[in-house]
């Protein structure tokens, strides 16, 4: 085996050692979920009938009917049974069973679809970390094939004589390696090539981490409206039928939780997307003016309860997304509407200063606290988390928009004051017509 098929050895054994725990660790997160779920629907079924938790001594089974044939049918026959003063009590799980499919499937989805993009597009990272390593094969590879005396005693002298032992040392060291650890022979030859494998190492864990952390946040954010929804179904399958209040309210709160159970999984994908480097731009000349024209009437003719004010507008020519940079200034908007109470003004902006273009939102709402500003791009971020679910947010829309923002080779600027409003603006590359976009 040459040196550079050693290499590309290396590379595959990195990542798909990484990748199928990384699978491991989203199951069993998943698992987890799906039974501190079961624990609290079981624990309001009991507290339902006793008045209080009645401890861990209270008798109880759970029953399958073993009549029945199919993995699916025996599955929905769980029934848990337990024993209050002298009495069973029965509770079919059927009904659990059918939500944890209904509305675990999407986060599943998401979840597996993230992997998927993760593995296909992680592997194709990780040879590009590794070229360096493939060219130093290469080149030991060359140099060992000399047949020179005096060549063969420089080799000796340096990393490039690594000879067929080091290699399997190497090989077996990094089969070896689990998360969080670093690679470690013992041999100064193959100390560089150490080094080089341990940074690309953290590198990588750094970036499982953070996808962990996306994972997990999203779970969470998903687990919210599921409770709603399940809590709302309890109450119609109890007083639902015969009161028509309880009824109505009922199937308007879950719709609403449903709409934003769709909103959020939108926005998992398109983050999902950007990450793996999926999402395309299609750059076309455009004028930042103009689309804020646009927008003032359609939000004038949205939204009555708040006062739009056209601020200064200017020429504002940029080769960019017609679609992503409206989507990024509709979060900024919609924002704004959100946190500014009724009556408020919201005045939006654009022009160029020097050889950018900008756009701006600014509202007279509650401001954002000056320790929360450098944080309100970060991914499920809420300075205001209560009110920001009152209000239907789902903490991903500036991290949408930073992403968009970036992408076209801008920044923002963000000035708040608590109480006094908020002022975001957005800064883009000025181009010609005739100038080409990087994409």
């Amino acid at each position: 085996m040459n040196a550079n098929r050693r290499f590309n050895s290396i590379a595959r054994r990195i990542h798909r050692s990484w990748q199928w725990k990384r699978l491991w660790q989203i199951l069993w997160l998943n698992l987890l979920a799906l039974l501190t779920c079961l624990a609290a629907y079981l624990y309001v079924q009991e507290t339902a009938v006793t008045g209080a938790f009645a401890g861990w001594r209270l008798p109880r089974a759970l029953l399958m009917d073993e009549t029945l044939t199919g993995g699916a049918a025996l599955l929905r026959s769980l029934t848990y049974q337990f024993t209050w003063q002298a009495e069973r009590h029965l509770v079919p799980l059927a009904g659990f069973i059918d939500l944890a499919i209904k509305f675990g499937g999407p986060l599943l989805g998401v979840e597996l679809v993230s992997w998927l993009l993760g593995f296909f597009g992680s592997a194709k990272g990780a040879r590009r970390l590794l070229q360096p390593l493939d060219r130093m094969a290469q080149t030991a590879q060359r140099l060992t094939d000399e047949a020179s005396a005096r060549r063969a005693a420089e080799r000796e002298q340096t990393w490039r004589g690594v000879d067929e032992a080091k290699f399997h040392s190497l090989e077996h060291a990094i089969e070896q390696i689990d998360i969080g650890d670093r690679l470690s022979t013992g041999d100064k030859d193959l100390q560089g090539l150490e080094d080089a494998i341990n940074d690309l190492l953290s590198r990588m864990h750094a970036a499982y981490r953070q996808q962990a952390q996306f994972v997990s946040d999203a779970s969470h954010e998903l687990r919210t409206p599921i409770a709603v929804i399940q809590g709302y179904v309890k109450m119609l399958d109890r007083w639902g039928k015969d009161d028509e209040k309880v009824l109505e309210e009922s199937i308007a709160a879950i719709k609403t939780e449903t709409e934003h159970m769709k909103t959020l999984v939108e926005q998992l994908l398109f983050l999902a997307r950007g990450d793996s480097g999926r999402q395309q731009l299609n750059p076309k000349p455009m004028d930042l003016a103009a689309l804020i024209q646009e927008l003032l009437g359609e939000y004038r003719m949205i939204d009555e309860a708040h006062e739009w004010r056209q601020g200064a507008l200017a020429p504002a020519a940029v080769r960019a997304d017609p679609a992503l940079i409206k989507q990024a200034a509709r979060v900024l908007i919609d924002n704004a509407v959100r946190y500014t109470p009724a009556g408020g003004s919201i005045r939006l902006s654009a022009g160029v200063e020097g050889s950018r273009a900008w756009l701006e939102v600014q509202d007279g709402g509650i401001g954002i606290d000056g320790a929360d500003v450098p944080r309100i791009f970060d991914r499920f971020f809420r300075a205001d988390p209560a009110r920001a679910r009152q209000s239907g947010g789902t903490g991903l829309g500036l991290s949408i928009a930073r992403w968009i923002v970036e992408r076209h080779e801008g920044h923002f600027e963000v000035v708040s004051r608590p109480e006094l409003g908020t002022r975001i603006r957005v800064y883009l590359p000025a181009r010609a017509d005739g100038e080409q976009f990087d994409n």
